[in-house]
């Protein structure tokens, strides 16, 4: 069985963006469950042929949910205590329809998901995103034991960050900035469509929040672009300092691109 951690593997794990994602980890994901190219990252450059079989031209796609990586996060999911975990993660209880099962009841951006043992969904009924899932799962992995800090504080800070430093600014400050240099108002808009809240005092032009699941909320500043004085429109993500207790790096990188997502394409 090929998974996401195989392909990983075979990358330099620093997110370089050459093959076009943002990280590494998108890259692998989308090997295993939309079937890309695995040769799109070019120093992969021996692939194994278990691994050239499986993803050249015939891997998973969008409309199979038995990926993989998905099928081994279900694995696991099915060895813990939901009830156990629910209050840590923010989260509430429910009885599924099927019977005496316990549910999960996760807050997760603008939605709200159902955590099973066998399955996620989504209270607004659409499809949810392979990517999305495999944050989730992660979210009630970390288990979002005590509580947050109330101190906001930039990736840089947590250890080990320097290259997904980079990451964040590439395809989620930079992102937003070229997005709306000089249109805050279309910006704030966008944001409380989503159920984002403004943040005020603020020493930037904006300051809000996105909460992507209970504990982990993210606060953007945005500096709108002053040509006269030849300052370039500039995003700034914030974190809870103890945000990576609730998820790894890579997560806490992919929730802020997710976030940036929905403001522009909501």
């Amino acid at each position: 069985m090929v998974t996401v951690f195989d392909i990983i593997k075979l990358t330099l794990k620093n997110n370089c963006g050459q093959c076009g994602e943002p990280t590494c980890m998108s890259f692998a994901t989308k090997v295993v469950t939309r079937g890309l190219d695995i040769r799109g990252c070019p120093y992969i450059k021996e692939i194994p042929a278990e691994l050239a079989e499986k993803t050249e031209g015939g891997g998973p796609r969008d409309n199979d949910p038995e990926t993989a990586l998905l099928k081994e996060l279900r694995e696991k999911i099915r060895g813990i205590d939901l009830s156990r975990i629910a209050a840590d993660l923010g989260a509430g209880l429910k009885t599924s329809n099927k019977g005496a099962e316990v549910v999960l009841e996760l807050p997760f951006f603008d939605d709200v998901v159902y955590v099973s043992k066998d399955e996620l969904t989504s209270a607004k009924d659409i499809e949810l995103d392979p990517r999305d899932q495999i944050l989730i799962y992660n979210y009630c992995f970390f288990g979002g034991r005590g509580p947050v800090s109330g101190q906001w504080v930039g990736l840089e800070s947590f250890p080990n960050s320097v290259s997904k430093v980079s990451t964040l600014k590439r395809y989620t400050e930079d992102k937003l900035s070229e997005e709306f240099s000089s249109n805050i108002e279309a910006l704030t808009e966008r944001v409380t469509a989503i159920g984002g809240q403004l943040v005020e005092p603020c020493s930037a032009d904006l300051c809000f929040e996105i909460q992507v699941f209970p504990k982990l909320i993210l606060r953007f500043h945005f500096w709108g672009e002053e040509p006269e004085e030849g300052f370039s429109a500039r995003a700034k993500v914030l974190y809870d300092r103890r945000a990576i207790e609730f998820l790894d790096l890579e997560s806490l990188v992919f929730a802020a691109e997710r976030a940036v997502e929905k403001i522009i394409h909501q």
